[in-house]
């Protein structure tokens, strides 16, 4: 083998053993966790509007203005906590209802069918995710002290079958049924909001989305 060609393969293996792999992310990510339809009984879908924050921001500004602003808001004021990354995930019973989701007429808290809503929030670390749930700052709509607020149905901590840091309702409103929890694991705090879905499966989506987080 010639010089030239002996100094190329070298620096070819130098490359794949030594620098490579040096920016491949490890461990879990806020995409990783969400709800993935596995997690969930047959017969749901994904809807249009899951994907990482930002996006999830653009596609709700123009059906749904306010909800865009508002999201936003609780976004920058996450980052402000530490929170460095965060990833919705949304499914319902079908294409009509994920389309429906968007509009600002709807009211999600009235829907009969079934919907799954889904936010991770990645933090800088474990520290950080703990300040924020333990803070009781709302995000998105949620916090602890809320969902104390129900009357009845709150679980917290290890009676969740989650973690200790967290916080779980589940209500029946007349011919509704909701599932609300709230935790944090690790350097993620998690919310997900299950409607018109068996208990019993609820919970199990909560435990299975939790288990990824290692």
């Amino acid at each position: 083998m010639s010089r030239p060609c002996l100094g190329l393969v070298l620096a070819v293996v130098v490359l794949l053993s030594c620098g490579g792999t040096s920016n491949t992310p490890t461990g879990p990510t806020a995409a990783g966790v969400t709800a993935q339809t596995s997690d969930l009984p047959s017969g749901l879908v994904k809807c249009d509007l899951t994907g990482d924050i930002q996006s999830f921001i653009s596609k709700e500004q123009t059906p749904d203005p306010q909800a865009a602003k508002s999201i936003a808001a609780d976004w920058e004021a996450a980052k402000k906590d530490g929170a460095t990354a965060a990833y919705a995930a949304l499914y319902t019973d079908s294409a009509e209802h994920c389309n429906g989701i968007k509009r600002s007429a709807t009211d999600l808290g009235a829907a009969t069918y079934k919907l799954v809503v889904n936010f991770v929030i990645q933090y800088r670390d474990e520290k950080s995710a703990a300040a924020a749930f333990k803070g009781d700052h709302p995000i998105f709509g949620f916090s602890p002290s809320e969902l104390r607020s129900g009357a009845g149905g709150v679980v917290e901590g290890s009676k969740t079958g989650l973690t200790a840091n967290s916080i779980a309702l589940t209500q029946p409103v007349g011919n509704q049924l909701f599932y609300i929890a709230l935790w944090q694991n690790k350097q993620f705090m998690v919310i997900l909001t299950i409607l018109n879905i068996d208990a019993n499966a609820a919970k199990s989506a909560a435990m299975r989305e939790n288990s990824r987080i290692k």
